[in-house]
């Protein structure tokens, strides 16, 4: 076998190995919050999310321990990947009828969560852990501000998820997204369905990349 031929079968094979050594992926969803953090684990070889709200420190705790764990088991990818609404142009939340202090008072908690997301990010680069910031996903759902239900997120990840705040919810949706794994919504009634139930499947919420 001439060189060249050799090189290109050895990468070849590196990058088969390299593919089957990464038995599945972890990613951490992260929607920040003055008080309480949305965070979700998601497995994306079983698809199994777990969803917790925890505080600041707390949350570190707890992506730490995560990270450390798969680290020592090995084959597994990790990422964190944390909400950054900063990173839209106007992200505001004001009603028409919001007076002066209901106004600042709402952009002093905007303000607040923008910071702690960027917090979040300085401390997992600190720490050497892999992440991003992620644009706020596009809001399409029946929930208040048209924000993802519980009934909504169990019928798209087709699992029970059991009590769980908007935060969570949230922070679930930004590792499902993030995982390329696919939310459908069937024509009738616009259900959302998990990819396994075609059949019943409509249209196709797309959004941003996953690079």
């Amino acid at each position: 076998m001439h060189g060249k031929e050799m090189r290109t079968f050895n990468q070849t094979n590196n990058e088969k190995e390299e593919k089957l050594s990464i038995m599945s992926t972890f990613y951490i969803g992260i929607d920040p919050d003055t008080d309480k953090n949305g965070v979700a684990l998601l497995n994306t070889e079983t698809r199994k999310l777990t969803i917790q709200q925890l505080d600041f420190a707390h949350t570190l705790e707890y992506i730490r321990r995560q990270h450390d764990v798969l680290s020592v088991m090995g084959g597994h990818g990790f990422k964190v990947i944390i909400e950054a609404g900063w990173m839209n142009k106007g992200n505001w939340h004001l009603q028409r009828w919001d007076g002066r202090a209901a106004s600042a008072a709402k952009g002093v908690d905007q303000g607040r969560n923008e910071q702690t997301s960027r917090l979040l990010g300085e401390m997992m680069a600190y720490y050497g852990i892999p992440y991003e910031f992620k644009r706020p996903l596009p809001k399409c759902w029946k929930g208040g501000n048209r924000k993802i239900t519980r009934e909504e997120l169990e019928e798209v990840t087709a699992q029970t998820l059991g009590r769980q705040n908007q935060e969570g919810r949230d922070a679930a949706l930004l590792a499902w997204d993030k995982a390329g794994l696919p939310v459908r919504v069937s024509v009738r009634g616009r259900k959302t369905h998990a990819a396994r139930k075609p059949e019943t499947a409509g249209k196709v919420k797309i959004f941003d990349d996953n690079d």
